[in-house]
């Protein structure tokens, strides 16, 4: 099943990216009430909405609130609500580890229910079981999954009789090829608050590091191994230096924002841009009728090891404070089995696929579903950093080292020195 272009949820990978969660109030719902916090979209269509007016028409007597806050303010507020006694019902959150925020890590301090026997939990395996469930237990519904791949615009690769790139090579010759003429060939901004150079390092490393050792992050959370002591990690890191020295960024880079960065595609002043496939409305603000797509990065030379970051980024949860917790699990409940109708909504991937052959990419991401049934993926990496300190870090020295201040072994080291074996 692919779809057409819609509009999509905002895409949290790093710390950096926070959600808002609303007011709820734990022991002032009744019977028949369920509170749930959610972030804003900004979007405008939100599936979120839909279910909620769904399940009040499918359960008599039942009022479902969702309350909703501006997304940027979610990390603080939500942990001060779950810890406190104003706790919602259902609460959209981020996956994984990541931020102070994400459900593994509130999870841990014992902050939201353990929702194991629901009926689609047999569902969630593999990258979404990574990020949803620990020792037996699972903590959430994922929702929404993401992917990260290249955007570009066919018709003007087309005019400029260009093909996409199908190794790391292809991608530099590329690069050399527009360079002084007036086109970048990657939209891409560095300045404080951008994940672009970490999208880039996801990319690359997903070939790098993950085609040949699938278990690369399991290993680095049981300290097994270190960031600067793996080989694929230093040549991630590499080749996003030589991109920079090959001319695929604006030499200005670490100046430009990410909402500028990725308008010039729209706009035709950069060719290509590597993100997440959430994030197609950033892209499309340069010129909403532009018809992007989107092709896998070649993070190496073999199109065999290619692969593509992916994995469900958020969920719905059942706070451990919830004052009608068996409510909100008839919730998740209805959710999971209209979920694929739902991610039709805002066009989203959903976080369950209706099935194996089938991951429900949209129409301009088909390009990776073949990526996505073969099993050729990588994690979205920052979800197994227990600590956020890590993303910070990779963030900080790849500006550094656009501006060569700084190594591939400085800012791997500088990774490693913020480790963590437990979420603070």
């Amino acid at each position: 099943m692919t779809r057409s272009n819609g509009v999509l949820l905002p895409l949290a990978l790093s710390a950096s990216l926070l959600l808002a969660a609303g007011c709820g109030g734990a022991g002032s719902g009744g019977d028949g009430e369920l509170r749930v916090a959610a972030w804003d979209t900004g979007q405008g269509k939100d599936p979120l909405d839909t279910a909620a007016a769904e399940f009040e028409k499918a359960n008599a007597g039942v009022k479902v609130t969702v309350q909703k806050t501006p997304y940027t303010q979610y990390s603080e507020t939500l942990r001060r609500q779950l810890s406190g006694n104003r706790v919602p019902d259902v609460a959209r959150m981020l996956l994984g580890y990541g931020d102070a925020g994400n459900v593994l890590v509130l999870a841990d301090k014992g902050l939201v229910a353990d929702l194991s026997g629901a009926p689609w939990t047999n569902l969630v395996t593999g990258p979404g079981a990574a990020v949803s469930k620990k020792e037996g237990k699972t903590y959430a519904l994922p929702v929404d999954s993401t992917s990260i791949g290249v955007f570009y615009n066919p018709e003007t690769f087309k005019k400029r009789d260009l093909r996409v790139p199908e190794t790391f090579g292809d991608v530099l010759a590329i690069c050399r090829e527009t360079a002084g003429d007036g086109t970048v060939a990657f939209a891409f901004g560095a300045q404080q608050g951008s994940a672009m150079a970490r999208w880039a390092v996801f990319a690359l490393a997903a070939s790098t590091v993950f085609a040949d050792n699938p278990r690369a992050g399991e290993q680095r959370v049981k300290g097994e191994t270190t960031f600067a002591g793996t080989p694929g990690w230093k040549k991630a890191i590499e080749r996003f230096s030589t991109m920079k020295d090959e001319g695929c960024f604006d030499k200005s880079a670490t100046g430009v924002s990410q909402e500028a960065a990725a308008r010039s595609l729209g706009q035709g002043k950069s060719l290509m841009a590597i993100a997440p496939t959430a994030t197609m409305p950033l892209f499309m603000a340069g010129d909403p009728e532009a018809r992007l797509a989107m092709f896998a990065f070649p993070g190496g030379d073999d199109p065999s090891a290619v692969r593509v970051p992916s994995a469900p980024v958020s969920g719905l949860a059942v706070p451990g404070k919830a004052a009608n917790r068996d409510l909100a699990r008839k919730f998740l409940d209805f959710y999971a089995e209209n979920r694929v109708r739902y991610s039709e909504i805002d066009d989203s991937i959903p976080g369950i696929p209706a099935s194996k052959d089938d991951p429900g990419v949209p129409d301009y991401a088909e390009a990776l579903t073949l990526y996505l049934t073969a099993g050729k993926t990588a994690p979205i990496m920052d979800q197994n950093w227990l600590n956020p300190e890590v993303g910070t870090r990779l963030d900080s020295g790849m500006t550094k080292l656009l501006l060569g201040k700084e190594t591939p072994e400085g800012v791997l080291k500088g990774m490693d020195e913020a480790w963590t074996p437990t979420a603070p």
